[in-house]
């Protein structure tokens, strides 16, 4: 009888069939159906990881050995943390339902509420758009802007929107300190709210904002509502690849798929802004922690340590700044990994003997493996190969073939699991780039954070400033320009010289297809490192006409974009740079405008508002969601950033 041999390829054919077949049928919503999904996925990882650790492991040599058990070691740590995901992801809640059914009692009880506006050297302009959002809620709550900068004109800014300025002698205990000096303050004049939000300077409130908040604390375990963070201007790689409003920004997995799965478990946390904290609860666990500069997250198992939970309400209630430029970004993740790492390392941490449940203590070691795990791990997938092309060292001793058949099913079962998940709000090329920009400080970061956990400076995330300039990153730049010259460099000397160490090496063929992935990360992230300028301000769609008034002319245009700077509208001839005068329009009024730029399509004039009409535009902008946020799917992002990468 002949025994027909089964291609090596075969199974990831097979596999892609099978996604490409099942996968559409199934409904994220249905629960089943979840499990299905991540079951399919961990058993991939898991057949994988077997066959790592039995058949791949190159011990022959000391040095080989070493490098193999080190890798494989990282790969078990970020393998582990991807499966807690995927066992996460079997559950997810929505709560809006329970908004719309608990409105009757916030409106029969009518709890008492107040904002708080943490601000230390945010520009005035970007604070003033934050006090309007605040001030128009539909839901009555007094605003506070709890200043750490101490500032004249904002202390000025607060008595012209009539709203209460509050500091401190210090900035002990950086947000978290400052918070509690606002409390404090309440609590002295007998003005303690039932419920507190906090915003930070640069998140605009939407108005069911503190209404649709305050409702879910009908049930009486609630001791923090969050809402999801979304942001009103591109991210460094949305911009630099220029997709806005079709890329993902680097938060939306987290908030959109990932916390509402959270919730799901219970274990969803405070992330600061866009919050709301009920103030009894808060009396109880002494205050804002001041143990983590993440105060937010500490926040929320501090609650739960006193039996109140975190409630996740997944909509769309404000919108902020994400990071604009490259350092700004770095760090925050610095930030936010130090914070942590220090709650790893309190008595609130995963190996806490209080009253967290192993599915708490589950979400503390996801959240510990995502910094030590998943970091550590990018940063070695982009050094192995060069080690291999320039010694020959290997970390995995596999033919391609065994490679086919184990690791491709694997890829490509997660990569359909979390795209179904998801729906194109996490693209692995865009995360790996992302989490590489930053690895080696992370990695340094976390690493010394758990062996000296003490009070690590709280560094503010710059928002505004001037955009206009193209700036460089050089070190950053150099650092992946080096690792793209030697991963490119090695390649070709191994393929076209036989005094390479790796000429008549069976992985290299493998090791090539690993390289030209980190080649294509290295060229995405040498984009990201050269900033280009961006607009001062983001503008938002308006249509209608409007009438452009010089002297004894008035000449209506068709109005196409607006922001507190500039307005452009269509272009139909007749116009010059410097004309003057001033536009009507509907929302605004007269408005004070000169021409400033001119395309054959597309007229753009400065404009300069009185602050009534400031306010009016952040009404307009927000208040009836114009800022446009990205609306993502699979298919949508991957030919983003196809386009994206070839527009540069």
């Amino acid at each position: 009888m002949n025994i027909v041999e089964i291609p090596s390829y075969f199974w990831g054919l097979a596999t892609l069939g099978l996604c490409l077949l099942v996968f559409p049928q199934l409904d994220p919503a249905n629960r089943l159906h979840r499990l299905i999904v991540s079951g399919a996925a961990i058993g991939s990882i898991l057949i994988y990881m077997i066959w790592r650790l039995l058949a791949t492991l190159d011990l022959d040599r000391p040095v080989s050995a070493l490098l193999s058990a080190g890798f494989f070691m990282l790969e078990v740590c970020s393998t582990l943390g991807g499966v807690l995901v995927l066992v996460v992801l079997t559950r997810r809640r929505d709560r809006l339902k329970d908004v719309s059914s608990n409105i009757r009692w916030l409106h029969a009880n009518r709890p008492s509420a107040a904002i708080f506006i943490c601000t230390y050297n945010e520009d005035i302009g970007i604070l003033d758009r934050t006090i309007t959002g605040a001030l128009n809620q539909n839901y009555p709550a007094k605003v506070y802007l709890l200043d750490d900068g101490r500032r004249p004109e904002v202390e000025a800014l607060c008595r012209r929107r009539q709203v209460e300025w509050l500091t401190r002698p210090d900035n002990v205990h950086a947000k978290a300190g400052n918070m509690n000096a606002g409390m404090t303050t309440l609590a002295a004049r007998g003005e303690m709210p039932d419920f507190v939000a906090i915003l930070d300077a640069d998140f605009v409130a939407l108005p069911n904002f503190m209404s649709h908040c305050l409702a879910l604390f009908q049930d009486p375990a609630v001791g923090v509502v969050q809402t999801p963070q979304h942001f009103f201007n591109p991210d460094p790689l949305q911009h630099r690849i220029k997709g806005h409003l079709d890329l993902p920004d680097e938060q939306r997995f987290f908030f959109d798929t990932l916390l509402p799965a959270k919730d799901g478990w219970g274990t969803a946390f405070s992330c600061g802004t866009s919050s709301v904290v009920r103030t009894g609860a808060l009396a109880r666990i002494g205050g804002f922690p001041t143990d983590s500069i993440t105060e937010d997250m500490l926040l929320s198992i501090r609650m739960k340590e006193h039996g109140f939970v975190t409630a996740y309400l997944n909509e769309k209630l404000s919108l902020g700044l994400a990071p604009e430029g490259i350092g700004e970004y770095c760090t925050q993740r610095i930030r936010w990994c130090i914070g942590a790492m220090q709650i790893m390392r309190s008595a609130d941490g995963l190996f806490s003997r209080k009253g967290l449940n192993w599915i708490d203590r589950m979400s503390l070691m996801e959240t510990l493996l995502y910094w030590m795990g998943s970091f550590p791990f990018r940063l070695a997938c982009l050094l192995v190969p060069i080690l291999y092309w320039l010694t020959g060292l290997t970390v995995m001793d596999a033919p391609i073939g065994e490679l086919a058949t184990f690791l491709l099913p694997r890829i490509l079962v997660e990569a359909f699991a979390i795209s179904w998940y998801s729906n194109g709000r996490i693209l692995p090329l865009l995360t790996d780039t992302s989490q590489l920009l930053v690895a080696p400080e992370i990695v340094a970061a976390s690493c010394h954070t758990l062996l000296f956990p003490g009070e690590r400076p709280f560094k503010v995330t710059n928002k505004g400033g001037d955009r206009s300039r193209t700036v460089i990153h050089w070190k950053l730049l150099s650092r992946f320009a080096v690792v793209l010259l030697l991963t490119a460099g090695g390649m070709l000397f191994s393929y076209g010289s036989p005094l390479a160490p790796t000429f008549f090496s069976e992985q290299k063929d493998v090791v090539a297809f690993w390289s030209i992935y980190n080649v294509l990360v290295c060229i995405i992230a040498i984009i990201v490192c050269i900033e280009k300028p961006r607009r001062a301000e983001e503008r938002a769609p308006i249509s209608g006409t409007a009438l452009f008034n010089a002297g004894d002319s008035a000449t209506p245009v068709r109005l196409l974009d607006i922001s507190s700077s500039g307005v452009a509208f269509a272009n139909e001839g007749g116009w010059r740079i410097g004309d003057r005068g001033t536009i009507s329009i509907r929302e605004l009024g007269e408005v004070p405008a000169i021409i400033a730029r001119i395309t054959d399509r597309v007229v753009g004039a400065k404009i300069l508002l009185s602050p009534q009409q400031q306010v009016a535009l952040t009404h307009f902008q927000f208040a009836g969601d114009r800022m446009r946020t990205p609306d993502v799917s699979t298919l949508g992002s991957v030919l983003a950033l196809i386009r994206g990468l070839a527009l540069n």
